[in-house]
């Protein structure tokens, strides 16, 4: 029977995930057992700690009748429907790390204790595990079948489980939800007379992952560094310090481009000193220079660069933008007979841990701009028809102003447009097909132009700028030519950042840099102060509501309407807006009440 992907192919599945909740999908299928429609029934609230066991954390799965929702996974079912236990199907043993993300994603999406962390249905769950598939296909060189279906990822946690770790098949039985031993048989090969004795005295199977404490984190102290937050040292600096903590690690350094294709620059080096790493040629070819131009993890059993040891190198990406590269090299002598080759387990979270400093450059730049009392004014102009606002303006001789973006997920936003001289349907006529940019709607229709909204995932000059922690102020389209004026955080690096708009777009250029600064109480800061007393999916909800019309009478947009655009439930949707609603009444009468108890004291 077919047992589903390998250990490398699962791990080149979950690296192609390029979003927070595809990833949970796709583990949640692979390392928890989950049918599809299960994976949009889980909660908060059915996460729990074991007992005993540190490295595993226990789900309940809710039944279908106390969620509601289909079940399929592509194929027709032909297993009994699960046992409703008083609202709870089973209960199965998770990775600690796993229970980890799903709080994390839990906290920073607002989630209530029973709103699903998949808010979608059973459909769009197998459109995103095989968005994913074909991702990982492109990417991995054959390695992953582009139609990897859900099914598929409950296979792989059966075999895992059985054929891998050699768990106890009552155990899988239980933990998957099968009815039957039957239906796991395919992956229980026989066993000769050593390995039946080894079981009956209580031995387990051996693993296929190699040693027990392979699994055992090796770059902890590179999430540390992370969290701790050292003001001392910026993220590229403290990483590879913390990475180096554990005896596994040897050396780690990060790298990045300067503009100039030919050099780099070592932004952080612990365990070697950077004239070594010059000498080694480490600005040339490398394994680091395949990780950002492959956009994954490259592993090398020894190169120059890496004095013929064993190392894996990871791009520091956040959503579209690649900062450059973090490499770490294994500990011990040269000789690959005394020092081990980079297993997948550490490759996968040393490419976890890329992609966390990938987001911490970002955001420290976000929160350098928000802090600064000046910053970087830069205005960029690009008339490349990849940016769609400049081939719309072109086709139909309009001009488009951006009014507001909204973040929907990891990787897309909607942009609210104010659109001069052209109707909706000719709007929608010349967008039509520009990569990345989808379900355009109508909010308001006027004589000379119109308002409308779009999902928007790529083509766009905007998150281009967005995504290098920039703040754009504004956004214009005219004949065929975009104008985007934006804030970097004063003093900050504005090469990298014009390096990665020219490389979206061909023709792009830096019409302007100019240090500006801000007035005491700009619209901007006032904006900022209300705004953070709102989670992030809280303002989203509450800039979705306002710009797509929501709040005009009569309405543009139904609280349906507004939801469907973000991609999540109505209910889902009025939470988030309630509690904004709430915290901005705060802000205005809790301020009042505050104001007049001063002035009568």
């Amino acid at each position: 029977m077919d047992q589903g992907v390998d250990a490398d192919a699962y791990e080149a599945l979950v690296t192609a995930a390029e979003t927070y909740r595809a990833a949970l999908v796709v583990r949640l299928g692979g390392e928890a057992g989950l049918r599809t429609g299960e994976i949009t029934r889980v909660a908060p609230r059915h996460l729990r700690e074991t007992e005993g066991d540190a490295d595993l954390s226990i789900l309940a799965v809710p039944s279908e009748d106390t969620a509601g929702g289909g079940e399929t996974d592509g194929a027709p079912e032909t297993e009994p429907a699960p046992r409703d236990r008083s609202g709870i199907d089973r209960e199965t043993a998770i990775p600690a790390s796993l229970a980890a993300e799903m709080r994390r994603y839990a906290e920073s999406a607002d989630l209530g204790e029973s709103e699903p962390f998949v808010d979608v249905s059973p459909r769009r769950v197998q459109m995103i595990v095989s968005e994913t598939a074909e991702r990982a296909a492109a990417r991995s060189d054959g390695l992953v079948g582009p139609d990897v279906t859900p099914r598929d990822l409950r296979r792989t946690f059966a075999r895992r489980l059985l054929a891998d770790r050699g768990v106890d098949p009552h155990a899988v039985r239980e933990a998957g939800g099968w009815e039957t031993m039957a239906t796991l048989d395919g992956y229980l090969g026989p066993l000769d007379g050593e390995a039946i004795a080894s079981a009956i005295a209580g031995g387990r199977g051996g693993s296929a992952d190699g040693p027990a404490d392979e699994s055992a984190p090796t770059a902890l102290g590179g999430f540390e560094a992370l969290a701790d937050g050292d003001d001392r040292a910026t993220p590229l600096a403290a990483v590879p310090d913390g990475v180096t903590e554990s005896d596994r690690w040897a050396e780690a350094w990060v790298v990045r481009g300067t503009g100039d294709r030919g050099r780099v620059e070592i932004a952080g080096a612990a365990g070697v000193d950077r004239e070594t790493l010059v000498d080694r040629g480490v600005d040339g070819d490398g394994p680091w220079r395949e990780a950002v131009e492959e956009e994954e993890a490259i592993s090398t059993a020894g190169s120059p660069a890496t004095a013929g040891r064993p190392a894996v190198a990871v791009p520091l990406r956040y959503r579209d933008v690649t900062h450059g590269a973090l490499c770490v090299v294994a500990g011990g002598e040269s000789s690959s007979e005394t020092v081990p080759s980079v297993s997948s387990v550490e490759r996968r979270e040393i490419a976890a841990l890329g992609r966390c400093l990938g987001w911490a450059v970002t955001a420290e730049r976000w929160r350098e701009l928000l802090h600064s009392d000046a910053v970087t004014e830069v205005e960029f102009h690009t008339g490349d028809e990849g940016a769609f606002l400049a081939r719309a303006s072109a086709t139909l001789g309009c001009r488009i102003e951006l009014a507001s973006t909204v973040a929907v997920d990891d990787d897309a936003s909607r942009f609210y447009l104010s659109v001069e001289g052209a109707r909706p349907q000719a709007l929608a006529d010349a967008v039509a097909g520009a990569s990345g940019v989808s379900d355009l709607r109508v909010i308001e229709t006027r004589e000379d132009g119109c308002d409308v909204s779009a999902r928007v995932a790529g083509g766009s000059a905007v998150r281009t700028l967005t995504e290098h922690g920039a703040t754009v102020r504004d956004a214009t389209a005219e004949d065929g030519r975009v104008r985007v004026v934006a804030d970097l955080p004063e003093g900050a690096d504005v090469r990298p950042v014009a390096e990665g708009f020219r490389d979206a777009f061909d023709d792009a250029r830096l019409a302007s840099k100019e240090s500006v600064a801000r007035a005491p109480r700009s619209e901007d800061s006032l904006r900022e102060g209300v705004a953070d007393r709102f989670t992030d999916r809280q303002w989203a909800a509450l800039s979705a509501a306002y710009h797509g019309g929501y709040f005009d009478w009569p309405r543009g947009s139904t609280a349906e309407e507004v939801a469907d655009a973000m991609d999540v439930s109505s209910p889902t949707f009025h939470n988030h807006l309630r509690k904004a609603q709430r915290r901005l009444l705060d802000e205005l009468f809790e301020d009042g009440r505050r104001a007049r108890r001063l002035d009568q004291g």
